[in-house]
């Protein structure tokens, strides 16, 4: 692990500004990013190339933003939007389990020589699309994150109205409304398994799911299979089921002051299914006046299948986000079922803080 650590920090000092900046616009948010940077009192310009502009500045902040960046994108490695998973850890094997992690090297793979940085766009192609792991990270408190790179695809789909088409296009096809192209696009993916000891829990957290990578739950599989490769010890646990955490959706919703709640779809006993979310950020949607007045009509009857809420976390410092989507026929299941669940935040501890607030209410 020790010859790990050594190319992740040689691979980081030996790269540009610019490629960590460009490794960071294809994962990280910006409006993130620019709050980040706000806290810190560095400047965050109005976009990625002014951010890049700011960093090679030699004098000034310079140099203290350049560091920030380095920083950010490293954790961000773990961070950053997850579909994450939950499963025990199996009894009795903590002690042969540390042992394991603690002397853990990386084999080389594709993705070693650039890692913690992507691959370029034209060795993606050729790069796998099976989990190879490429970091072992010590988080603390006999914590550990086991990190896996594959390449994944989603269809990048554009669409145009007519009147926006060149008139050749236009003539080959006359008498549509729209056009729709598709475009697919490959991207390297930084999975990560965290396995926490005192806690006896194992998180598998599959990267950027927004960007519709398809069977979620498959590509969870698929990562776990790999990290029991590295550790058989767990092969118990990729025999279980995960964490149900449908019950946490009702759970936090209808405890007053849990986080605040952007988003929200549900269905009353009165027959009729909604979808509501908040337009201003700061608002909660528990006390938004429609909402409310709505839930007090029906005696707050609502049997809620999908939410969204943050909250801002004083220790560590930061926003996190949760979001919780089953289909809508598990309201009428009496075990009601839901295997995943969403956070984002822009740091590990962060991360954990949104897991541990849904695992509260299982």
């Amino acid at each position: 692990m020790a010859g790990a650590a050594t190319q992740l920090k040689s691979n980081i000092a030996g790269s540009t500004t610019a490629d960590i900046i460009d490794a960071m616009r294809n994962r990280c948010s910006w409006p993130s990013l620019r709050g980040a940077l706000k806290k810190d009192n560095l400047p965050s310009g109005t976009g990625w190339a002014e951010l890049g502009g700011s960093a090679e500045d030699k004098l000034g902040n310079g140099p203290k933003l350049r560091q920030f960046l380095s920083k950010y994108f490293q954790e961000h490695i773990i961070a950053g939007e997850r579909y994450v998973q939950l499963y025990d850890l199996p009894d009795g094997i903590k002690t042969g389990l540390l042992k394991t992690l603690k002397a853990a090297t990386v084999p080389t793979s594709a993705f070693t020589a650039s890692y913690p940085l992507p691959l370029s766009s034209s060795s993606l192609l050729a790069a796998p699309s099976d989990p190879s792991l490429v970091e072992v990270r010590p988080l603390g408190d006999d914590d550990y994150a086991l990190v896996y790179c594959s390449v994944r695809s989603y269809d990048d789909r554009v669409k145009y109205e007519y009147s926006q088409l060149p008139s050749q296009v236009k003539q080959t096809y006359q008498g549509i409304d729209e056009l729709i192209t598709v475009r697919k696009v490959h991207f390297q993916a930084y999975d990560v398994a965290i396995v926490r000891t005192g806690l006896k829990r194992i998180e598998v957290c599959i990267d950027q799911p927004s960007k519709g990578i398809g069977n979620l739950g498959g590509v969870v599989l698929s990562v776990f299979g790999t990290l029991c490769n590295n550790l058989p010890e767990l092969k118990e646990a990729y025999e279980s089921a995960p964490y149900n955490v449908f019950p946490a959706i009702a759970g936090i919703y209808f405890k007053p002051n849990e986080g605040t709640v952007r988003a929200l779809s549900f269905r009353t006993l009165t027959g009729s299914r909604k979808r509501e979310k908040m337009i201003r950020s700061d608002d909660d949607l528990r006390s938004e006046k429609f909402h409310h007045a709505g839930a007090q009509a029906v005696d707050n009857q609502l049997k809620p299948f999908e939410l969204t809420v943050d909250w801002d976390s004083k220790v560590p410092p930061g926003k996190v986000e949760v979001t919780m989507k089953a289909l809508i026929r598990e309201v009428s299941n009496q075990d009601s079922q839901l295997e995943g669940f969403t956070v984002t935040a822009d740091s590990v501890p962060l991360i954990a803080v949104g897991i541990n607030k849904v695992i509260k209410y299982l």
